[in-house]
C-alpha cells in the first residue's frame, strides 16, 4: 500500500516506522508548521494544493501525523475521496495485526471501538443534516446501526476484561503467597525489553525491530537469582498514546503497576533528543500510576556505542531520572546483567537470616522444599546434621521459625534485619530477633 503523510512537524521518522510496520510505503510528505485548522487540519490553500497532487499520485490512503477531530476527519475524507487515517488509527492497526491472545484481541477491539465512537457521531450528524454519509463505506442506515452495535459490543468487552483483570489479581496474589517476586519490564516500544527478558530468563521471547511486536504479557522465571523471581514483558509505550488506548490495555499495564520492581528500559544507542523524549513519555505514563513503586532505569543496546558516548548518555539520563538507579547494559554481550540481578535480589526483601541444624530425615528435606516457597535456602551436611541457611522477609520470619522448631530443628543463629548473613554466630551473642 502507498500513503501520503500530512504532518505539522518535520519529525516524521516515527510515523514512517509505524507505517513500515504495516508494510505501507510513504510516497510523499507534506509539512505545514501551523496550528491545525479547525475544519481542514491544514490551511485551505494547502489542502487545495495537496488535492490536485493526490489525483496524480493516487495513494491508497492519507495519513495524518496527529490526532484528528471528527469534523476534520469527515472533511478530509470528503475532500480527497481517500481513506484518511490519523496517528491513533495507525497505532490501532498495528495493535490489531499483533494481537494473538484472546485478551489482546479483546483489548484492541475495545480501543478501536472507543476511538471510532466520536467519528461515528460526526458521520451520523452529517448524514442527518443532509451531507453525504458513509463512514466505513456504509450508508446512513448502516452507520447508525453500526454505532448502536458498537456501544453494546463495548459493554460486553469491558465486562469480559474486568473479569480477566480480577483473575490476574487472584493470580498475582497467589504468586506472592507462594513467595514469588514479580519484576516487570517497561519502556518505549522497541527499546529492547524482549531482548533483556531473554537475557535474564534464558528464554526465547520474540525480538523484532517492528514497533509493538509484543502486545500480550509474557512471564518467565529469572535465572541466576536465588529465590523465586518472575519477569513480565509488557506492551511498549509510545508518544501521544491516547487515554482510551491506555485504559483498554489496563489489565496488561497492571502487570507493570503491581510489580515489586520495574525495569524501565530505554535504547541507549539513540540520539539525545530521542532518549530524552522517549524516557519522558514512559515516565509520564508510569509515575502517576505507580506511586512509590520502585524503578530501576536500564540503558539497553550499549554495545552499539563507544565508552565516551556511554558516559554522555548516562549523565543525560541521570538528570532525567534522579534519584533512581541507572544501569547501562547489553543483552547480547551480557554487560550490566549482574548489576540488574543484584537489584532484583534486593527487591525480594529477604533481609532476615537464620541458620538451623536439622536431623537427616526425609521430613527435614520436605521442610526445605516447603521453605523454598517463601525464602532463599542453602544447605549442607556437617557432623551428621543438615545445616540450613535461610533468608526470608521480616514478615515471614515467625512462620519460618515455627516451621523449623516444629520439625525439631536447633536454631544456631537467628539473624537481624539487613546486612550480610550472620551464619555461625551463636544465638546468645545476638540481640533479640
Amino acid at each position: 500500500m502507498r500513503a501520503i503523510v500530512l504532518s505539522r512537524s518535520t519529525d516524521i521518522e516515527e510515523i514512517e516506522s509505524l507505517l513500515d510496520t504495516l508494510r505501507i510505503k510513504v510516497v510523499k510528505e507534506y509539512v505545514q508548521k501551523k496550528d491545525p485548522h479547525p475544519t481542514s487540519y491544514f490551511g485551505p490553500g494547502k489542502i487545495e494544493e495537496i488535492s490536485e497532487e493526490v489525483g496524480q499520485i493516487d495513494p491508497d490512503m492519507i495519513v495524518i501525523n496527529d490526532r484528528l477531530k471528527p469534523s476534520q476527519h469527515h472533511f478530509l475524507e470528503m475532500k480527497f475521496q481517500k481513506e484518511c487515517v490519523d496517528r491513533t488509527g495507525v497505532i490501532l492497526r498495528i495493535f490489531a495485526e499483533h494481537a494473538y491472545t484472546p485478551e489482546a484481541i479483546a483489548q484492541v477491539q475495545l480501543a478501536r471501538l472507543r476511538y471510532e465512537q466520536p467519528f461515528l457521531r460526526e458521520w451520523i450528524h452529517k448524514a442527518k443534516s443532509g451531507e453525504r454519509p458513509g463512514f466505513l463505506a456504509g450508508g446512513a442506515y448502516a452507520t447508525d446501526v453500526y454505532y448502536e452495535h458498537a456501544k453494546s459490543h463495548m459493554r460486553r468487552i469491558e465486562s469480559r476484561l474486568e473479569e480477566l483483570s480480577r483473575k490476574r489479581e487472584v493470580k498475582r496474589s497467589r504468586r506472592h503467597e507462594e513467595g514469588f517476586t514479580l519484576i516487570s519490564l517497561a519502556g518505549y516500544t522497541n527499546a529492547g525489553k524482549s531482548a533483556l527478558m531473554n537475557a535474564l530468563c534464558s528464554s526465547e521471547v520474540e525480538v523484532s525491530s517492528q514497533l509493538f511486536s509484543s502486545l500480550s504479557t509474557t512471564t518467565r522465571r529469572v535465572k541466576g537469582v536465588k529465590g523465586k523471581v518472575l519477569a513480565v514483558d509488557t506492551v511498549g509505550f509510545i508518544k501521544d498514546l491516547p487515554t482510551d488506548l491506555i485504559d483498554a490495555f489496563k489489565s496488561t499495564i497492571e502487570e507493570v503497576l503491581f510489580a515489586d520492581l520495574i525495569l524501565l528500559v530505554f535504547d541507549a544507542s539513540e540520539d539525545d533528543d530521542s532518549i530524552r523524549s522517549k524516557l519522558t513519555t514512559s515516565l509520564d505514563i508510569l509515575l502517576p500510576r505507580i506511586g512509590d513503586g520502585e524503578i530501576m532505569v536500564i540503558g539497553a543496546k550499549v554495545d552499539k556505542i563507544d565508552q565516551p558516548r556511554r558516559l554522555e548518555v548516562e549523565k543525560l539520563v541521570k538528570d532525567l531520572v534522579v534519584p533512581r538507579e541507572i544501569v547501562m547494559s547489553s543483552s547480547s554481550s551480557g554487560l550490566g546483567l549482574d548489576a540488574i540481578r543484584d537489584k532484583i535480589s534486593k527487591a525480594q526483601g529477604h533481609t532476615y537470616g537464620l541458620e538451623a541444624a536439622l536431623p537427616l530425615t526425609d521430613a527435614s528435606y520436605s521442610l526445605l522444599s516447603k521453605l523454598h516457597n517463601v525464602a532463599e535456602v542453602s544447605h549442607h551436611i556437617e557432623d551428621g546434621l543438615l545445616r540450613a541457611e535461610i533468608w526470608c522477609s521480616p514478615t515471614e520470619v515467625d512462620k519460618v521459625r515455627n516451621w523449623l522448631l516444629a520439625a525439631g530443628a536447633k536454631l544456631l543463629s537467628d539473624g537481624i534485619q539487613g546486612g550480610s548473613p550472620p551464619i555461625g554466630v551463636p544465638l546468645e551473642t545476638q540481640g533479640p530477633p
